[in-house]
């Protein structure tokens, strides 16, 4: 059975519309060699770019789909062998630490004083009522 063949079983087995309809048109994008642009798919699925990002991370997370993507290069397809997926696990475990030295960089940052806050005036009251010097004696009459 060929790869594209294979997804394309998979698809029927998606309950969310949105998300069966990527994943029906990433069935054409086997291989990194036919990578589709985020832009092109987001365009043929009527989504906007970011929505379409989701589905993409949710066909992975959830469906099980080994969909591909390198930063600095554009495109997203299916993982199609060892080769390609290691290449996309290698560059994910890059991202993470970058991400986790900026994390460490931004906490140890010494950041610039805060200007003092201002105190506003208060609100007068609406209504100008003599509070009474008995109170009690005021609410129970």
């Amino acid at each position: 059975m060929k790869p594209n063949e294979y997804y394309k079983r998979m698809v029927s087995s998606i309950t969310r519309a949105d998300v069966r309809l990527v994943a029906a048109c990433m069935t054409e994008h086997v291989g990194q060699e036919n990578a589709v642009k985020l832009s092109l798919l987001a365009a043929r699925v009527s989504m906007d770019t970011r929505k379409v990002r989701e589905i993409l991370a949710q066909l992975t997370v959830r469906y099980g789909w080994p969909i591909g993507a390198i930063s600095g290069k554009t495109g997203r397809w299916i993982i199609a062998n060892e080769a390609e997926r290691e290449m996309v696990i290698a560059d994910l475990g890059s991202r993470i630490k970058e991400t986790q030295a900026r994390v460490k960089a931004l906490q140890n940052i010494k950041l610039a004083p805060e200007a003092p806050k201002e105190v506003k005036a208060v609100q007068p009251p609406m209504f100008d009522i003599e509070q009474p010097v008995n109170r009690l004696a005021y609410w129970n009459r």
